[in-house]
Formats: structure tokens, C-alpha cells, sequence
């Protein structure tokens, strides 16, 4: 949909050669007056940044670059993405901050990505290595990064059983059985839990079409669209279930508290349940498990759950062939143990 108003902003750039002043224009676009304006003030700074960059690239910090480049991504990106990006500017890597673009070597990114790994996981240190090889892509596209990172840890993931959900949802409070079955039934990711309004129910298919996620500004806001294209899909639940999932309180919303109070709800579901301390996330993959052994096709898994690839469906099934594996030589093992227990 075009947005209803424009803003033209005129920069001066300085006295020209032939004594004649000149302007750069830069138009925005937005819903309203100020957020036209505001998006022709955007693009007005980052072409200032960019051109100084370009011509005098020694004035400029890696601070600088930053503030830039999350400036350049805010309507292209989700809420969260640049409030983490905003977080990492602020925490990571302070050493290299107020250091000149120029003046930034290999051996100073070295020393900063291992000061990082000594306190946070390989894959945090790899998210924080990744932003600041995208900003000095844009603003130092000269320099070429050959950093060594940590290695990745691969992590077991924890799958659930029938017993353990059904543990789960007969200890969970009415909030909690809605955050359960809509991940394990529904294949809902957390923030589209919290998403979720009664004008996405119809009858019993739930179409996901928002989340609920940080806001730049602080708190969480409602984004009308979900992590990824394939977040976009309709889900089919057992009719059974429906008549739980029903607004909370005074709003139009399924599950009346944010992510982060779903995941603490769950959490004390565990507890009560007293059952093993796994994550909410893996309530999904407890969906994707039973499609699997159903013999439902991959594509639909995928699809139902809005994953764009099989990467996580495979974890999935290596974790339960892996028990498979162990129930089938635990058999041969007990067959030769009784086989031949008379003359060993």
C-alpha cells in the first residue's frame, strides 16, 4: 500500500567551485506528515555519514557506523531485530567503538572477538561478529575480515513425550494450558502466542499472521508479520481444544501476557509438574516428532510449523533415531546375552 504523504528535505552541501551553492534533496515517505518528514531526515543522514565516510573516512568511528547502519535497516527490519542490534551496539565490543574506521586492524577485531568469547557462547560471539562485518561492509567496504571464531557447539535437543505434555497440561494454569497446546498441537512459536486475537480464530484454524515482539522504543509491540514467509500459514487444531482457546480478560487476545511472562508461565509448569527443565521452544519440535512418526511428509511438517528449512526437522529426527538406534541394540544385545549365557 503507497503511504499518503511526502517530504522533501533540501541539504546544503557546501560552495562549489563556481562560487554557486548546492543542495542534495531527499524525499520521504510515510502514514503521516512527521513520519514523512522523519523518513526524509533519516535519509538525509545516512548519505551524510556515508558521504563522509567516503571522503574523509579517518573522522569516522566504528560508533558512528553502527548508529548508521541500524538507521539504514529500522524500516526493513523487524522491532526486535533493531532493538538487539541497538543492545549490541551499546555492550559488544567496547574497545573498538570509539576507534577511527581506518585506523581498525584484523589484529584489534582479533582481540575484541576473543575478549567476547570469554564470556558469551560461541553462537552470541559468532550474532556479534556478524553485525560488525555487515557495518563495515557498508562503511569500510575495503577491509576483509578473516577472524577466527569459536568453534559451534552442538546442542542436544530435548524432545518431549505424550507423558510429559500430558503431565504438563494437567499441572499448567489457564494461561499456561493455552501457551502449551498452541506450541505443542499448534506448532505456535512464543511470540506468536502472545499475537494471537480472537479475529484469527475461525472456527478450528488459527491463521498466524502477527507477532508480539520488543520494541525499540521499550516493552513489546504487535508487528504484523511473523519471523519468516513461511511464518504466514493456517493451522488446523483438534476441536477439542477450542473451546480453551477464548480471549483473556478484557481483550481481544488469546493469551493476555507477553513473551516473556508466557515463558515464565510455562517454566512454572514445569516446576509444578516436576518434570525435566526443557524450553517452551521445544514444545515445536514435540509437534514435529509426532507428524514424523504419523508418516506425515516433511513439507507439511515444515509447513505447518512455518519452518523455511528442514535443518530443524532433522535434528529432530536424529534425536529419535538415536533412541531407536539405542532400543534396537539394547534388543540384539539381550539376544546374544540369552543365546549364549549357558557357555560363556
Amino acid at each position: 500500500m503507497k503511504p499518503k504523504c511526502k517530504h522533501r528535505l533540501r541539504l546544503s552541501i557546501g560552495q562549489g567551485a563556481d562560487g554557486i551553492y548546492h543542495y542534495k534533496s531527499f524525499t520521504g515517505y510515510g502514514d503521516t506528515p512527521a513520519q514523512a518528514r522523519k523518513d526524509a531526515e533519516r535519509l538525509s543522514r545516512e548519505w551524510q555519514v556515508l558521504h563522509k565516510s567516503e571522503k574523509h573516512g579517518s573522522s569516522m568511528t566504528l560508533a558512528d557506523a553502527y548508529a548508521a547502519y541500524i538507521d539504514s535497516k529500522r524500516n526493513v527490519l523487524s522491532p526486535s531485530t533493531i532493538a538487539n542490534y541497538i543492545r549490541m551496539a551499546k555492550t559488544n565490543v567496547p574497545q573498538l567503538m570509539p576507534m577511527q574506521l581506518d585506523h581498525i586492524t584484523q589484529a584489534d577485531i582479533q582481540c575484541a572477538i576473543n575478549a567476547e568469547a570469554a564470556n558469551h557462547s560461541p553462537k552470541t560471539v559468532r550474532n556479534i561478529h556478524g553485525l560488525l562485518s555487515a557495518v563495515l561492509r557498508m562503511y569500510a567496504p575495503g577491509m576483509r575480515l578473516n577472524t577466527t571464531l569459536p568453534k559451534k557447539i552442538k546442542h542436544e535437543i530435548y524432545v518431549p513425550s505424550n507423558e510429559d505434555i500430558e503431565r504438563l497440561i494437567a499441572c499448567a494454569d489457564e494461561q499456561a494450558k493455552k501457551i502449551i497446546i498452541l506450541a505443542a498441537i499448534g506448532s505456535l512459536r512464543r511470540s506468536e502466542i502472545c499475537g494471537l486475537t480472537s479475529e484469527d480464530i475461525d472456527g478450528n484454524m488459527i491463521t498466524i499472521r502477527k507477532v508480539m515482539v520488543v520494541s525499540t522504543q521499550g516493552g513489546y509491540c504487535i508487528k504484523n508479520a511473523p519471523k519468516s514467509d513461511a511464518g504466514y500459514r493456517i493451522v488446523t487444531m483438534p476441536q477439542e481444544v477450542m473451546h480453551l482457546l477464548v480471549p483473556s480478560g478484557d481483550t481481544d487476545r488469546i493469551v493476555g501476557i507477553n513473551p516473556q511472562g508466557a515463558y515464565k508461565a510455562f517454566k512454572r509448569s514445569l516446576r509444578v509438574a516436576h518434570l525435566p527443565d526443557f524450553r517452551l521452544h521445544d514444545l515445536r519440535h514435540y509437534q514435529a516428532s509426532i507428524l514424523h512418526a504419523l508418516g506425515v511428509p516433511d513439507k507439511y511438517i515444515m509447513e505447518r510449523g512455518g519452518w523455511k528449512t528442514d535443518s530443524t526437522l532433522k535434528n529432530v529426527y536424529q534425536h529419535t533415531m538415536d533412541e531407536k538406534r539405542k532400543e534396537v541394540e539394547d534388543s540384539i544385545c539381550d539376544f546374544f546375552s540369552d543365546k549364549f549365557k549357558d557357555v560363556l
